[in-house]
């Protein structure tokens, strides 16, 4: 199993940062590589998302919130194996970091090989950014378009 660490400073308050992360299934609209989230009921969600290896889908179960600090999850036993974390910290008034643990098994020879490859790192990096300029853009308001 993998793990991969990477963080972000979003130029935005941490209550606007943790609000915008909890809601997962607005993540389609700004990230590349999730195709889509349903919530399915309270701290589950299915989600489908772009790989190396083509399309997977997973169940999500938050296992731990501890509001405006963490959220925690497992992804199950299916084809993308993975758990992770997500902590929020305070900069100051108007930065926070985004800091962001995954676990994951890839499943079959092209996801072994994305990950030898460093491509799900790259992924990661990519929706945090994507997850940063969205919030950023939001911060901003009307006038930031």
């Amino acid at each position: 199993m993998g793990r991969i660490e990477e963080s972000v400073e979003v130029a935005a308050p941490l209550d606007e940062v943790y609000g915008q992360w909890v809601r997962c299934e607005d993540f389609p609209q700004f990230m590349r590589g999730v195709v889509s989230v349903d919530v399915s009921g309270p701290g589950s969600s299915s989600w489908v998302v772009g790989t190396a290896g083509g399309r997977r889908e997973f169940e999500a179960v938050t296992t731990e919130v501890v509001e405006g600090e963490r959220v925690a999850w497992d992804g199950g036993a299916g084809e993308v194996r993975h758990s992770g974390v997500v902590t929020f910290h305070h900069v100051d008034d108007r930065t926070t970091r985004v800091m962001l643990q995954l676990e994951i098994e890839p499943h079959g020879i092209w996801e072994h090989l994305a990950e030898a490859l460093g491509f799900v790192d790259r992924r990661v990096i990519d929706d945090l950014n994507d997850f940063k300029h969205h919030v950023e853009r939001a911060a901003a308001g009307p006038q930031g378009d």
